[in-house]
């Protein structure tokens, strides 16, 4: 099953015979055939006629619209078996004290461990010394099954991202001036990139969500609050080093972006100012990227000694680092298909899934998990298990 994005502003949805057209100016440059397209992704300027409306609606496709920035507006509510039944035993688990925490200990161990077991690679393929930062989140770690509370887990999972995050900036080859995590609006390239996948991402597991029947919004690692989508939230906590961050250092180490994919906002008149990123007629393969690589044996693609090369002008060159930007920063529209390609791409890719030593792509184990939480809910199994990299 396919995720369609369509990215370029005035495009329009029609529906013609069994399938959708996508136009703009009169021309057709994308079908959508609803028997094999799972998720719709549509970026600012998008807009779609009644009827392709109700064909996605009818076939179950998760319809998710962002805005031109990358952040998320909105979602078409397709008529997903909602298990009434199912949803019952999540709010019944809310007043289930110790269940609750046995989640919460999983969903912040596994995202912990898996930025721990980042750090390591770090420290093996770029060879940098960060053994403080380590040992910081190694005894983070080492608290949270001893956690009585989720307040207190909370807390050890955002000690460990600040550690985390502290030290990002060392799995680049060259510096990208990296310095802390911004959100909204994110202030320099790697921000801009970091916040696009994790959204994206938010919708691909929000979406599984809801099609297997779940409430998105009875999250428990999550607060509950209104309007946000606490239960996906949970549950796409142990991807984004898995998928999202991996996938960020394959970007800018391989130089597939480069500082000339971004754009900043002007302030007098708060549009872009875009420049056309370089043709680049040989694109590196992000699945040769050692660090990329989850449960498996990387060593034999590069030799120790000779990492792969980088890009020859780094951010700071041309003064788009991080702390030297005030405004906000985005990728292009060229550069945000080609950060969305390489995503689905990153999907597609087979790993050995260690809780059941079965090949699985990165699309499937989120499928799994969600799974995995709802055998958990059910009582059909004692512990949750967060999916962590080896």
């Amino acid at each position: 099953m396919l995720t369609v994005y369509i990215t370029t502003p005035g495009a329009k949805i029609f529906k013609e015979g069994d399938v959708l057209k996508i136009k703009k100016d009169g021309a057709t440059y994308h079908t959508i055939f609803p028997f094999r397209t799972e998720q719709v992704v549509a970026f600012g300027g998008v807009e779609m006629t009644y009827r392709a409306m109700n064909v996605l609606l009818r076939n179950g496709i998760n319809t998710v619209f962002l805005n031109k920035n990358g952040h998320y507006n909105g979602k078409l509510v397709c008529p997903y078996d909602h298990n009434v039944l199912l949803r019952h035993m999540q709010y019944k688990m809310l007043d289930d004290e110790d269940k609750c925490l046995n989640f919460c200990r999983a969903i912040a161990y596994g995202k912990i461990r898996n930025q721990f077991i980042m750090l390591q690679r770090i420290s093996r393929f770029h060879k940098k010394n960060l053994k403080r930062a380590q040992n910081e989140i190694k005894q983070i770690l080492s608290r949270v099954n001893e956690a009585g509370n989720i307040k207190s887990l909370r807390g050890y999972e955002g000690s460990a991202a600040r550690v985390y995050f502290g030290v990002f900036d060392e799995g680049f080859i060259n510096s990208q001036g990296f310095t802390k995590r911004v959100r909204r609006p994110p202030t320099d390239p790697v921000n801009a990139v970091l916040s696009l996948l994790y959204t994206v991402l938010s919708s691909r597991v929000d979406g599984t969500v809801e099609k297997e029947g779940l409430d998105p919004y009875v999250g428990i690692f999550h607060a509950i609050g209104y309007g946000r989508r606490s239960l996906s939230l949970d549950l796409m906590e142990e991807f984004r080093t898995i998928i999202v961050d991996t996938l960020v250092f394959s970007l800018f180490n391989m130089n597939i972006i480069s500082p000339d994919d971004f754009r900043k906002v002007c302030p007098e008149d708060n549009d872009y100012i875009e420049s056309a990123p370089p043709q680049q007629s040989d694109t590196p393969d992000i699945l040769r990227d050692r660090m990329g690589g989850f449960g498996e044996n990387r060593g034999d693609i590069f030799n120790d000694d000779e990492p792969p090369q980088g890009p020859k002008t780094s951010l700071e060159d041309d003064g788009h680092a991080g702390a030297k930007m005030k405004l906000p920063v985005l990728l292009t529209p060229v550069a945000l298909r080609k950060v969305i390609a390489q995503f689905e791409r990153k999907l597609e890719t087979e790993f050995t899934n260690p809780i059941d030593n079965k090949k699985i792509t990165y699309r499937e184990a989120i499928t799994n998990q969600v799974k995995l939480y709802i055998a958990f809910l059910r009582g059909e199994r004692e512990d949750y298990f967060s999916l962590v990299m080896k």
